[in-house]
């Protein structure tokens, strides 16, 4: 499991204490604001986005008013979706979801990171035991479909 967490630059400080979160939880992430490597735009960060985001699992995007300016976080999403990569989003305080947005979990504290990956795992492990005749893109996609209503009931 690595998580890919997509966030404005300007919202850094939520996305480094998300990646904490998810070290206390042994989980594997990735954030650019990390990365000394990006630099520029163009081909190059393309590239750069898209390596980094197929070497991951799962998306976590934090969301907030900057997030509208944002031309890269929905470019890291429309790429996501493409593989049916299941994406959660942390709502900052004062940000309200557009209502096409609104059919992922929505994560509002750090310590709903433990409640995440918790029920991943367990979603995980139930989807080992039930799924052997899927293919591998049905298996994905019933598998996210399980995530998300899983942590949509533990988020409550």
């Amino acid at each position: 499991m690595k998580v890919f967490i997509s966030h404005k630059n300007v919202d850094s400080a939520h996305a480094i204490a998300l990646q904490a979160a998810f070290a206390r939880n042994k989980v594997d992430t990735y954030l650019d604001v990390l990365d000394s490597s990006i630099n520029g735009g163009g081909r190059e960060l393309t590239e750069h986005i898209k390596q980094n985001l197929n070497s991951c699992s799962y998306i976590l995007v934090v969301m907030s008013q900057a997030t509208k300016d944002s031309w890269w976080v929905p470019f890291e999403i429309g790429m996501s979706a493409q593989v049916d990569m299941p994406t959660a989003s942390f709502l900052k305080s004062d940000v309200v979801l557009p209502s096409y947005l609104s059919y992922w979990p929505r994560l509002k504290t750090t310590t709903d990171v433990d409640k995440y990956v918790a029920v991943r795992k367990r979603v995980e492990q139930q989807m080992k035991q039930r799924c052997d005749s899927y293919t591998q893109a049905n298996r994905r996609a019933a598998e996210t479909r399980a995530f998300y209503e899983a942590l949509k009931i533990e988020l409550r």
